[in-house]
């Protein structure tokens, strides 16, 4: 089997390809926050060619002391989970829309703490919650989330705990780093055993699977590291980097096979040239072949790449959003809590209801109720759950694509979901999410 990319998309999502996409474009994880932006994509040009490529030397992947070994939280028959490490920082030239698209995807899911994406100096992103380092103050931090709605819960291994409970969220605040969780976010939140293995109180992922360690000795710690587990069929171990000269950017895949399976070289190489294995920016490629590992090194040229005045959809502010439910007035009200200000026109409300998989749900939209210009700190907006609307469920068999009402065989259904949607222009991203049965 060639490992491919699926053809990129824009992560920002359109009525139709939610419709197509049905239930599963509902979930979330690593492989989604890295998948490109096809309306920013530069024109495919001339195959990549291939000749050595001199790619600058990588800092030893220090992020690694984050990371917990699958057996440390009780994986059971999972040996696996995938991640995504980025050093955030800024850049003030083009650059890969594989390398950008991510930093959206973040922040519409981090909440604000004092400190902005820019800041960092280190993000790890993983199913059991995000490590954020850097060299801000700890104080700055902690009083960020109390005054956000965050409430204290005691310490963990001598480090200050915060929760909140409208949607569950929790941060634990060391000297140098914030590591918190968001059950909208995070499959399987436990920022304690992130904490466990950064302090060594837990085995860690390389140490005890091999052929995490193995790739992640050959990309090392790079500006953007993704790491995509072997997954049912998928037997192949994925790794893969970016790294910069001043403004040249270079992209880096590793690929493990197991033993016993061939390295498909020609294949490998000839994807590679058609574009589908590394970034479309790549002019120059390498390939080489080591046992049952391939390294693929391209080099992107300066000016190739998005610029970052030009990247649209704009990247989302950071924001700490929270909510609260009135029953006796049937209300809930959505709070601005921390972070930069937005305009409510770039706002808007989504509903969706969870449905069996081989039915498809038709979300509704509504604009956000408030007179307001902007949303910014303490601002809040108040919807009438009366007028909360069914939306529409169909069975993809059921659509008619020739007539003029496609969905006329649709029922209704109650919403179970609200989001918040961040909408500057064509699509969307949800930036906070409701459940509308259950909740806080």
């Amino acid at each position: 089997m060639v490992p491919t990319d699926d053809p990129p998309s824009t992560g920002d999502h359109t009525r139709r390809e939610v419709l197509r996409g049905g239930a599963g474009l509902l979930a979330t994880g690593v492989a989604t926050l890295t998948a490109g932006c096809t309306g920013s994509l530069p024109p495919l040009g001339s195959p990549q060619q291939f000749g050595r490529v001199d790619v600058p030397p990588a800092d030893p992947p220090e992020y690694r002391r984050w990371l917990p070994a699958p057996s440390a939280v009780g994986a059971g028959e999972r040996p696996h989970y995938p991640f995504l490490f980025r050093r955030p920082g800024t850049l003030d030239y083009p650059a890969p829309v594989r390398f950008t698209t991510p930093r959206k995807r973040l922040l519409t899911e981090l909440d604000y703490f004092g400190v902005g994406y820019a800041n960092y100096d280190r993000l790890l992103r993983t199913e059991l919650g995000t490590v954020l380092v850097g060299g801000f103050d700890s104080a700055t931090v902690t009083d960020s989330l109390t005054s956000s709605g965050y409430n204290t819960d005691g310490r963990y291994q001598g480090h200050e705990r915060f929760v909140r409970s409208d949607v569950r969220r929790q941060a634990i605040v060391t000297d140098d780093a914030i590591v918190w969780s968001s059950r909208r976010v995070h499959e399987r939140p436990n920022i304690e055993a992130l904490v466990d293995a950064r302090e060594g109180r837990v085995p860690r992922y390389h140490e005890e699977n091999e052929a995490y360690r193995r790739l992640s000795d050959v990309i090392g710690e790079s500006r953007m590291v993704e790491f995509v587990p072997p997954d049912g069929e998928r037997r192949w171990t994925k790794l893969e980097g970016f790294r910069f000269d001043g403004d040249v950017a270079y992209h880096l895949m590793t690929f493990l096979y197991p033993e016993g399976m061939a390295v498909p070289e020609d294949e490998l190489r000839e994807r590679s040239i058609d574009r589908t294995v590394l970034t479309r920016e790549v002019d120059n490629a390498d390939l080489r072949i080591d046992g049952q590992v391939a390294v693929f090194e391209g080099r992107i040229p300066p000016g190739e790449g998005i610029p970052p005045a030009e990247i649209h959809p704009p990247y989302p502010p950071q924001i700490t959003w929270g909510f609260t439910r009135d029953d006796t007035e049937e209300t809930i009200t959505i709070t601005h809590h921390a972070g930069a200000s937005v305009p409510t026109d770039d706002l808007h409300l989504g509903f969706e209801a969870d449905v069996a998989d081989e039915l498809w749900s038709i979300p509704e939209t509504r604009p956000l109720p408030t007179v307001l210009a902007e949303l910014g700190p303490g601002d809040s907006a108040t919807i009438d759950q009366r007028d909360i609307p069914d939306v529409s469920v169909i069975h993809p068999d059921d659509i008619d694509w020739d007539a003029e009402d496609q969905y006329a065989a649709s029922e209704p259904r109650p919403a179970t979901r609200m989001e918040l949607r961040y909408a500057p222009a064509n699509g969307y991203r949800p930036v906070f999410a409701i459940e509308l049965e259950g909740e806080a």
